[in-house]
């Protein structure tokens, strides 16, 4: 089964199977850098999730949780790079959250983009727990579950490799 048919499922879709390939054809612009950091740090890739125009790059947090650096399309020639961190409480029904509403924008020039992906990386491992926010919209549905699957989600992610 090959790589488009794994995301796309046995229906498919047409709009998604062109939006597919045409992202396939920017981020190999700057796929290289983005599979070397990945490498370099012992992240998680995850590729359009959600069907959206990014990779994300996933880690267990070494204070709690999951760790993430999105790049984003933008445009032909631009990526958008965000950053989060996130902690759950399955007794509390509730996600600790530090999405920073600035993002940074930056061409596909391979060296930018690799010191701008050390830089966030970097910034990502600097955050403390003072820095979370509590978000409860949603969590509800995690009693529906046993905490065991909740709280075991975690160990899906790598730990990150820290120079």
């Amino acid at each position: 089964m090959s790589r488009l048919s794994r995301i796309l499922g046995r229906e498919g879709n047409v709009k998604w199977k062109k939006e597919f390939v045409e992202l396939e054809a920017f981020f190999s612009r700057i796929s290289e850098v983005l599979e070397d950091f990945a490498a370099t740090h012992n992240l998680m890739i995850e590729k359009y999730p959600h069907h959206g125009p990014e990779w994300a790059f996933m880690f267990r947090h070494p204070n709690g949780g999951v760790g993430q650096i999105e790049v984003e399309k933008s445009g032909d020639d631009h990526v958008i790079v965000r950053l989060s961190w996130h902690i759950d409480d399955y007794d509390k029904l509730t996600r600790f959250l530090n999405y920073p509403q600035q993002k940074e924008r930056c061409s596909l020039d391979k060296r930018a983009l690799q010191i701008l992906l050390e830089e966030k990386f970097k910034l990502v491992l600097s955050w403390g727990k003072e820095e979370l926010t509590p978000v409860k919209h949603k969590y509800n549905e995690w009693k529906k579950h046993p905490r065991e699957m909740i709280e075991g989600d975690i160990l899906k992610y790598p730990i990150p490799k820290i120079d």
